[in-house]
């Protein structure tokens, strides 16, 4: 199917004069609609769907059909409107001006290219190893390093990433407010919360219900727009990822804990995958890595100090042998070079 240009549907004045000035900026063509049955002709031939803030509940009363590349558009001062109907349409969030360059590329049809962060999930071989906390302790590291850090808690049957950061009553969003999410939603950052400088998804308290696949998805994409680094925490009841670039499987050195892990990496593709041991059993680490067919890229010490700083809500900041292993798992997971954004 042939598709027309991209197209707007608002009222708005200065929403349509950005609009059209980001158009000619590109070398692109935009055609601008305010009325329904203009927009039903147009919805599934145009290359791209943009809403103005002040059509978007009118759009969504017309019950159309999704499909993709379709994004609101608004000012700062409709963030939450746009955030809030982002997600049962599966749309993106353009807030202008600053997304006047991302605009462009959605208009000139150049969105693809678009680059994106690393998504690594840190995963558990068997229960009780310490994943949540290697994961929290490599959040700590990566944005010391100034990186722009996302943590994604997956797991509802695990203690909260929020508790290990120290972050429980921190004002935001939680997974409630994110389970319908599908396709390519806005950039949520905003209404996240966040602690020591890292944004959070974080389960909500008092439910066991796994997050449904697309959603987690959806969020781990979205975030990977905005952050150098999504670390996912996906417990031992999520499936496989198909955003997750690296993934980080940590054991111990026990006997039950690697044939727990043995069985666990039988559960999902082991491609860009490695292994990370933490000190305690008396199986080498060497032994190990060789045993589940997986490269060695660290070995953690087994710090007492750890569990009490959970407790207290204080976020993993060792130094010492700790910070020093994380910096060299850090390091694996993106791809030996740590280019943070704007540096």
């Amino acid at each position: 199917m042939h598709l027309s240009p991209a197209t707007l549907v608002s009222t708005d004045p200065r929403l349509i004069h950005l609009a059209q000035a980001s158009a000619a900026a590109s070398g692109g063509t935009l055609s601008v609609v305010s009325h329904a049955e203009d927009l039903r002709a147009l919805w599934r031939t145009s290359s791209a769907i943009l809403i103005g803030a002040d059509c978007i509940e009118e759009v969504v009363s017309w019950a159309l059909p999704r499909r993709e590349q379709v994004y609101l558009l608004g000012f700062e001062e409709s963030q939450e409107v746009l955030c809030q109907w982002s997600v049962p349409l599966g749309a993106s969030v353009i807030q202008l001006p600053d997304g006047g360059k991302w605009l462009s590329r959605v208009i000139a049809g150049h969105t693809r290219d678009l680059e994106t962060g690393v998504v690594v999930e840190v995963r558990g071989g068997a229960g009780g190893v310490g994943a949540s906390t290697l994961c929290a302790g490599l959040g700590v590291v990566a944005q010391a390093k100034t990186l722009a850090v996302a943590l994604v808690d997956a797991d509802p049957c695990g203690g909260g990433l929020d508790l290990l950061m120290g972050a429980e009553s921190a004002p935001g969003w939680r997974w409630d407010k994110l389970r319908k999410a599908v396709g390519q939603i806005a950039d949520v950052t905003s209404m996240l919360p966040r602690a020591e400088g890292i944004t959070m998804v974080s389960m909500e308290r008092g439910s066991s219900e796994p997050v449904p696949m697309a959603a987690l998805e959806a969020v781990i994409d979205c975030l990977a727009r905005t952050h150098d680094l999504v670390l996912v925490d996906p417990g031992r009841t999520t499936g496989e990822l198909q955003s997750v670039k690296r993934s980080v499987i940590l054991s111990t050195q026990t006997v039950r804990s690697l044939a727990s892990t043995k069985v666990r990496l039988s559960e999902f593709t082991t491609k860009n995958s490695a292994l990370v041991i933490r000190k305690g059993g008396s199986v080498g680490a060497g032994d190990a890595a060789r045993a589940l067919d997986l490269p060695l890229i660290g070995i953690l010490p087994n710090v007492v100090e750890l569990p009490r700083l959970a407790d207290r809500g204080i976020p993993p900041s060792l130094g010492g042998a700790w910070k020093k292993s994380c910096s060299k798992i850090l390091n694996w997971c993106m791809g030996e070079s740590i280019p943070a954004r704007g540096v």
